[in-house]
């Protein structure tokens, strides 16, 4: 089976751990409005720390006192999708966060081998 390079679409989605949507965490609602998307997956890292606009470090004071730590969530899909998909969230997170979106390829399987599989 040989690996063929597909064009796909990069989703970067920043946001702070504090942050809410409809009293549930932003980061929550966010991952499910990819999911109803139609977005192939979604994958959400914990950040040690970060700043943003208003130039205020957030981080791990120490294991009992932590604040607004970053969210990275970051999904891959075909680009149409993607920008729908940006859409979406940006319109949601206002100025609470921060979308891109960036060209990248994905290896996958080839035409041919899927026709005869």
């Amino acid at each position: 089976m040989k690996p063929e390079l597909k064009p796909a679409m990069k989703l970067t989605i920043s946001v702070g751990e504090d942050e809410r949507h409809a009293h549930h965490p932003l980061y929550r609602e966010v991952v499910l409005t990819l999911l109803k998307a139609g977005i192939a997956g979604a994958t959400l890292t914990k950040g040690v720390m970060s700043f943003g606009i208003q130039r205020r470090v957030h981080t791990i004071q120490n294991e009992i006192q932590m604040e607004n730590l970053p969210i990275i969530i970051e999904a891959i899909d075909e680009p149409a999708k993607v920008e729908q998909a940006a859409l979406l969230v940006a319109e949601m997170l206002g100025d609470h966060g921060l979308v891109a979106i960036q060209s990248t390829m994905i290896a996958c399987e080839g035409e041919q081998e899927r026709r005869e599989g």
